[in-house]
This record gives C-alpha cells, structure tokens and sequence, in this order.
C-alpha cells in the first residue's frame, strides 16, 4: 500500500491530537480566527483543545464552538514567561498532542519542544518593523536558527506577514501564507437594518460610514474621525460609526465631541452585524500591525465596498478599484475623499460591492482558511507518526 494512503487510514482511525495555545486575555484578530477555525474544524480527524489565560474573555466565545478549554496561570499577554516554562511542559504531558500550534506564544514552542513528543506550528498574526538588528547578518542568522529550533511550520496570514518573517531570517520554505477566512455576518431584513438605524438616530436620508476596530493608536481611528469632519463639510446627511472598544476611548470622544449626532460610537459589540449591516462604506484606517483584517473580511461577506489604507495585509485583502479603494497612511483626507467618491458615484458603489461579495465567497470563507491549515496538520502528524510507528 502507498504511504500516502496509509498515511490517510492511519489519521482517519486515530483523530489528530491539536493543542492551540493563545495567550490573549481580551478578543482580538488572532482570537477571532481561532473562533472561525473552531467553528467548522474536521471533527472526524481532529481532536482540538485550547490553552489561554485564566479568565481571559475569549474563553466563553470559544466553548460555543464545543471546543475543551482549558484556562491556565500565566501567560497573559505575553510571548515570553519563563515561570510558565516547566509548569506548560506538565500541561502537555497530560494532554498528548501530536501538534502544538502557537499564536504569539514563543513560551509555548519551547515547552512544546522540551516535551518532545509533537510539532509545533506558529501562525504570524500581525506585521512588525523588524529592528536594525533582527535585519543584520547576525540578527537573521539567528532568527533561522530560532525558528529552526522552535517550529516546524510557520503560517503567515498574509504576504505581508509573510515578507516581515523573511526580513528576519526564517526560511522561506517553512512560512505557509494562509490568508485568514471568516463565517459571513448575518444579512439583517430591510426591517432589521431600519430598526438599527433608528436605534441610532441615523434619518433615512443619511448614509453611513464606519468601521469595527480595537480603539488603540495604531487603527489609525483619530485620521477617520478627521476625515468624517472633512466629508460633513462636503455632505451634512452622513453619519460616522465606530464599534469597538480600546484605551483610546475617551479621547477619541473628546476628539470627536464637535461631530456629535454625527460620529457615533457604539461601544464594544458582541454581534457586530448589527452596525455592518447598516454601513454602506466599511473604513480600515489601520497603520499598524494589521495583517489580515477579519473586520475587513466581515464587510465583504455582505457586499460592502471597502476604503483601507496601504498597510499591511490590506492591499492584499482589498483590490483597489475593484473590491474597494486604497489610501496613504495617516491621511485623512485621501479617506474623505475616498469615502465621498464611493458615495457620490451609485455605478462605481455597486460594482465594487457585488465584487467585494464574490471575492469573499472565492477566498475568504472560514471553511477554506480552515481545510488549508488542516493540510499542513496532516502532513506534520503523518510525518511524526510515521517515525514513532518505525
């Protein structure tokens, strides 16, 4: 018999055993995509459990999935705790995984190899200036021998992501670009979407532009909430929105206080259909860190055409002039003006919103983020079963 099929039967009677660790006490990008990764797994030839902090909020989102969550002391926040070393290498000896799959936790990748029995994946969720030094000959040369080390396959969530490993040495034969995917929003009825809308005082006549983001500093929300000042004095009958909650609450408040009855913030949102469904023009102002944007995607699944900056994984996510528009960083009237143009042209507002649609259907979907990384479990699992049954 062929070792590929083997290999099949050999997973198929024997579920694979995944150990996720994330070390997120609060609900961010890389929370959400395991979210979605958990919501449609292959439960026929995966076990999975999750490893966060104790308490961390994400906890309760991801037992819905009926995933085994299991809270432990330490961790949180950090890549690197080394009081949580010995006691994460007990944890795995009594949970036996065959993969180890890391997000941010380099704490867990040397635990995970100082146990021994398993492989260790790491997905790269955001994009960071590399430093003069980890971009040196020496800095690169150890960030090989690292990754080498501590890693067996290592998942870049956009070229972007992808690039920014490079720059620091890792091979390019071991990073595996996967763009993340996410479940669609619900598409809310005609009714659904005027209720909302009068939730939020926004008039029939008005439309509305807005976005979902974490409120820190690098979302780029202060050159958004400018950029609304710069199309109300163009157009009076638009309404701002901004869901999420952050540090920087209060002062863009107080930055915005001139626009009230115009921007408005909804706070942090359980289901935040409930505001996508009635943005016509989705904004990501993002100017870094943003890899891949799971609220870009969101936006998408219901057809909404998108103004994002050039950072990152946006360009990658966002055609320009297709799905939507790409602006400058931190200029907030190259966003005013893509906002309005989007608004002001019905013709060029629907093609890009049924583009926006289909391109999320083609690539986007969780279903396939989730089928590509369980093709990089199979064959890691294949692998070390193979030579633990020689």
């Amino acid at each position: 018999m062929p070792w590929q099929v083997k290999k099949e039967v050999w997973l198929i009677m024997s579920r694979i055993k995944i150990v996720h660790v994330i070390t997120d006490t609060n609900i961010g990008g890389a929370g959400k995509v395991l979210e979605n990764y958990l919501s449609c797994f292959d439960r026929e030839k995966f076990d999975i459990c999750v490893v966060l902090p104790r308490k961390s909020t994400l906890a309760g989102i991801l037992k819905k999935t009926q995933a085994t969550v299991v809270a432990f002391d330490g961790l949180k926040g950090k890549s690197i705790d080394i009081f949580s070393i010995v006691p994460m290498i007990r944890l795995f000896k009594k949970l036996k995984p065959d993969i180890v799959h890391t997000h941010a936790s380099f704490t867990s990748r040397i635990a995970a190899r100082l146990y021994g029995k398993c492989r260790i994946v790491y997905t790269r969720h955001c994009v960071y200036p590399p430093s003069g030094l980890m971009k040196s000959l020496p800095g690169k040369i150890a960030g090989r021998m690292v990754s080498a080390l501590f890693s067996d396959a290592v998942i870049a969530i956009s070229p972007a992501a992808a690039q920014n490993l490079r720059d620091t040495g890792i091979s390019k034969r071991r990073i595996h670009v996967m763009m993340n995917g996410t479940a669609p929003l619900k598409q809310l009825t005609p009714d659904e979407k005027e209720n909302i809308r009068e939730k939020y005082k926004i008039a029939k006549e008005d439309r509305v532009a807005g976005t979902v983001s974490r409120l820190e500093p690098d979302k780029g929300l202060q050159y958004f909430i400018e950029a609304a000042r710069i199309c109300l004095n163009e157009n009076k009958c638009i309404k701002f929105i901004i869901s999420g909650s952050g540090s920087m609450e209060k002062e863009l408040k107080d930055m915005s206080a001139d626009m009230e009855g115009s921007m408005i913030f909804t706070g942090f949102l359980d289901d935040v259909s409930e505001t996508v469904n009635i943005i016509d023009v989705f904004v990501n102002a993002s100017y870094g860190t943003e890899a891949s944007s799971i609220s870009i995607l969101e936006a998408m699944s219901l057809g909404k055409p998108v103004v994002a900056t050039n950072y990152g994984g946006n360009p990658y996510q966002v055609a320009d002039g297709e799905t939507g528009l790409i602006v400058p960083v931190k200029d907030s009237g190259a966003i005013a003006k893509a906002i309005l143009k989007l608004l002001s042209d019905r013709n060029a507002y629907d093609r890009l919103s049924e583009n926006a649609a289909r391109e999320y259907n083609m690539k986007y979907t969780a279903d396939a983020m989730s089928r590509n990384i369980e093709k990089i479990y199979i064959e890691l699992a294949g692998t070390r079963r193979k030579r633990r049954a020689l």
